[in-house]
């Protein structure tokens, strides 16, 4: 969250905001984001992560890997193991708040007021200002309360204090530098024998009985295109489906020009288009006109208002910057204030007073004209229309389906459209297994899902999806995964039983010539005798050749010079390989920006070691890998299990 919210409005009411937030953090003390109330799944020391914590923050790691990955479900989440990810996370940012709480690390109500003036997410898109009410809908958005941001700052702020007192001023010495300039430019001088397709004998034509033994023991084998399996067809659902979209509504709104000119004239009067009118200014009160107009006239004279103040005995000056009308408390004093121009000074008669004024700045109220607002208008009103017109559909929809309707009756009694699918996978590909990305683009995220969560025949409740449209799915057939006929899978069967017979015949070469090379024989013998040919290249470490792949030159950096190996540099090919000579790095080539370069580098291994080894001990201080963690709220809080069966 913090990482989001990188700079906070600068105006003067976002800092008044601020102070109070400081202020509300040292009157209460702060409280960590893990100090939550209710059961905890994890106790760290005096540090808690709650079970709705735990929810919520893995709810939005799925989120996040929806964004990445369309297609992402709640099942692949369990099987990539991404709850338990989300937990350690939780438990070891408890740990490292209890340390610091062992520790006594405090922050400020200052350092926390400087963080959040760094937030960009609070700011009005149109006047690029704080606002209150932006700051409140990010907040909503990323589904936190003002104080939840407050803590999670705090909490942040301190973990970094305790990491970086740890690992700030961490410096390697430059032997290790150079060795490292060694171990990187270091060359290997490399000779194999290479064995692929042009060095091995004729493969028959597979029977079916070849090729369906094969499927049978190769039934995940995965396609290279899209990495799900080629022989196995997936679990599918044909379904049928009422969406509501608003889109749809919004097609049919018309709004009158009338409409359009009254509304345009309504958010003129009500202030809520265009810019405020700002003023920037000094104020001094006077017990009567006089003293207001000589304090008015040095103020003009360039005087400073504390001078002025102190030498006339007024009271302290009041400064305002960039404020409207409206925040002006004395409302005759605003009216001429608002009519005075940058660099203007006055003696004004105020509702409780005399004042001697200065403006400083002056920005007056700009508002676009009915033409250039004309398009926006439109579009809000016909939004709102047509999300009336969308909810009066749902309505009757719902209110057929309480009285008994089916799912297609109530369609056809509430005008919605029906769509019926034939058997689909959960990246919506039909028995072809083709992927059509626009039929994917427009159920994959969020409604395929809900398909393959939804029990066959029976309708679901009205469920909500792209913020805007909601849909009811009824799932008519489900289809079990199952091992497709051989005559849908043979060319592709038979070319992977190609490759793996042409694997098998490589690799009983490759052992074969192998065994020779380690008995002496020579290298040119052993090409003859095996079909395959000689080639060599000089490498550095992770490059790679033509033939020489990266796997393959990493096994000869691992190799002594002179010693034979065997790698799989391919489907295919096979090489069997020596280092002929090791070739040492030029140390005076290095100059010292490289070495600066390579300095920093390994500072940050070491860094990130501290930080290990850090996070092991966290881990055994306060027993995160036993009793300190909750497995069965855990379970509960990943909705893995039933909380009322606890």
């Amino acid at each position: 969250m913090l990482s989001s919210f990188r700079s906070f409005a600068k105006s003067p009411w976002a800092i008044v905001l601020l102070v109070l937030l400081t202020l509300g953090l040292i009157v209460t003390g702060g409280s960590s984001i893990f100090n939550g109330s209710g059961t905890a799944v994890v106790v760290a020391g005096q540090q808690r992560v709650s079970i709705t914590q735990l929810t919520n923050a893995y709810n939005r790691a799925i989120q996040r890997q929806q964004a990445e990955q369309p297609g992402f479900t709640a099942q692949d989440a369990r099987e990539m193991g991404l709850g338990e990810q989300v937990l350690q996370q939780l438990a070891i940012e408890a740990a490292l708040e209890a340390k610091a709480d062992d520790l006594g690390l405090a922050i400020s109500g200052e350092a926390l007021a400087r963080e959040a003036a760094r937030e960009p997410a609070f700011r009005n898109p149109v006047t690029d200002r704080y606002d209150y009410e932006t700051m409140v809908q990010a907040l909503a958005r990323a589904n936190m309360t003002e104080e939840q941001y407050r803590d999670s700052v705090e909490g942040e702020l301190r973990r970094q204090q305790l990491l970086m007192s740890l690992a700030g001023g961490l410096r390697m010495p430059d032997t290790m530098a150079r060795n490292r300039y060694d171990l990187t430019r270091e060359q290997r001088r490399i000779t194999a024998l290479v064995l692929d397709a042009t060095a091995a004998d004729e493969i028959p034509d597979p029977t079916d009985e070849d090729l369906q033994a094969f499927i049978a023991d190769n039934p995940n084998l995965p396609d290279p295109r899209t990495g799900l399996p080629v022989f196995t067809a997936p679990d599918m659902r044909a379904f049928t489906l009422v969406r509501f979209q608003l889109e749809d509504f919004i097609r049919n709104v018309d709004i009158a020009e009338e409409t359009l000119r009254d509304t345009y004239d309504y958010q003129v009067e009500t202030g809520a288009l265009g810019t405020p009118a700002l003023r920037s200014f000094v104020q001094l009160s006077a017990s009567d006109e006089a003293t207001a107009q000589a304090a008015a006239d040095r103020l003009a004279a360039g005087e400073p208002a504390e001078a002025i103040a102190a030498d006339l005995g007024l009271g302290e000056p009041v400064v305002l910057e960039e404020v409207q009308s409206y925040e002006v408390p004395d409302t005759d004093v605003a009216d001429a204030v608002f009519a005075m121009s940058e660099g203007e000074t006055g003696a004004i008669q105020g509702r409780f007073g005399w004042n001697a004024v200065s403006v400083s700045a002056a920005e007056d109220a700009s508002v676009p004209t009915y033409e250039e607002q004309r398009d926006t208008i439109q579009a809000e009103l016909a939004r709102a229309d047509a999300t009336n017109a969308l909810y009066d559909q749902i309505a009757a929809f719902e209110d057929a389906r309480a009285n008994g309707g089916s799912l297609e009756a109530a369609a056809a009694a509430s005008g919605s459209p029906l769509e019926i699918f034939q058997p689909l996978d959960q990246y919506g590909r039909d028995t072809s297994l083709e992927i059509d990305f626009e039929r994917y683009a427009t159920l994959g995220q969020e409604i395929l899902p809900g398909v393959f969560e939804a029990p066959e025949g029976y309708p679901t409740d009205l469920t909500q999806y792209n913020e805007t449209d909601f849909y009811v799915v009824r799932v008519d057939e489900i289809i079990p995964s199952h091992l497709r006929d051989l005559e849908d899978v043979r060319l592709v069967a038979e070319a992977r039983w190609r490759d793996s017979q042409l694997n098998d015949q490589l690799s009983a070469r490759a052992e074969e010539a192998l065994a020779q090379l380690e008995d002496g024989e020579s290298l040119d013998i052993v090409a003859l005798t095996t079909g395959g040919r000689v080639e060599s290249t000089t490498a550095r470490r992770g490059q790679s050749a033509e033939t020489f792949s990266q796997n393959v030159i990493s096994r000869a950096f691992s190799m002594t010079p002179g010693s034979w190996e065997s790698v799989q540099a391919a489907s295919g090919r096979f090489i069997i390989l020596t280092v002929d000579d090791v070739i040492t790095a030029d140390m005076s080539a290095l100059t010292d920006t490289e070495l600066a370069e390579l300095q920093a580098t390994i500072a940050q291994e070491g860094t990130n070691d501290v930080f290990t080894s850090l996070q092991l001990a966290l881990e055994t201080e306060y027993e995160l890998n036993s009793g300190a963690i909750d497995r069965a709220l855990v379970a509960q809080a990943l909705g893995e299990t039933n909380p009322a069966g606890r």
